[in-house]
């Protein structure tokens, strides 16, 4: 996925990481990539609220559990964290071809809620932290 993100235009991953099926794809993978051990007891709800170049919005929820996390399209109330952003800069920090601690720094990210799970949130999903 790296690769595709790294040569694709904005217009090119809302297409296909942004349709139904690519944001079905890339939040099982990432419920499957959870590491609860990484969570230091924590338990919740990570909104992600994804918008497109023509305004559309995209909501999905990240449940995380003491065993596991489970991705759904839609909001769930009270999240613990909530991340918006484009759905290009989501393939890109989901690819890890831009760092989220660059992306909230220039505006390209905005989190609202608990900062201490925001901090947690690459380990928690196997990845070095960004931060």
């Amino acid at each position: 996925m790296k690769r595709f993100v790294r040569r694709s235009s904005d217009e090119r991953l809302e297409r296909t990481v942004g349709s139904d099926r690519g944001l079905r794809i890339v939040f099982a993978a990432m419920a499957r990539a959870y590491r609860p051990d990484r969570a230091a007891g924590w338990t919740g709800d990570i909104r992600y609220e994804l918008t497109d170049s023509r305004g559309r919005l995209r909501t999905w929820t990240v449940r995380c559990d003491a065993s596991r996390a489970r991705a759904r399209e839609g909001a769930q109330p009270q999240p613990a964290l909530t991340i918006k952003l484009g759905v290009a800069d989501f393939a890109r920090v989901a690819a890890g071809e831009l760092n989220p601690a660059k992306a909230l720094l220039s505006g390209r990210m905005d989190l609202e809620g608990d900062f201490a799970v925001a901090m947690r949130l690459a380990a928690m999903f196997g990845q070095p932290s960004p931060l």
